[in-house]
């Protein structure tokens, strides 16, 4: 699967799980575990994941930038726990003031 394959088909299923499940537009690590419990469930029947279908999962990072793009450039299924809300806004400024600061090194 390319890029664009999986960038593609991570959103769809990462849109549906926020559109169905609140929890997962506040919480990656839950987005994350909904994404790999889908698709185990479409290729699988077993919890345990062989490395020929773990392959075939979408990185974490994927499945966060997905999100992240979902609810702050297309504006669907916004988080919803104010403290979440503002936990990603100071993490946001942190970030971007730290990637511009020059290393100390």
């Amino acid at each position: 699967m390319d890029n664009e394959q999986e960038f593609g088909t991570t959103e769809l299923l990462v849109r549906e799980i926020m559109r169905t499940d609140e929890r997962a537009r506040n919480n990656d690590k839950w987005l994350t575990y909904c994404v790999i419990q889908r698709i185990c469930r479409w290729y699988s029947k077993t919890i345990y994941i062989p490395y020929e279908l773990f392959e075939k999962l979408p990185s974490y990072e994927t499945i966060s930038r997905v999100r992240r793009r979902c609810q702050n450039d297309k504006g669907l299924y916004p988080a919803t726990d104010p403290g979440v809300i503002e936990k990603r806004s100071i993490r946001e400024k942190f970030v971007r003031k730290w990637a511009v600061t020059p290393n100390a090194d």
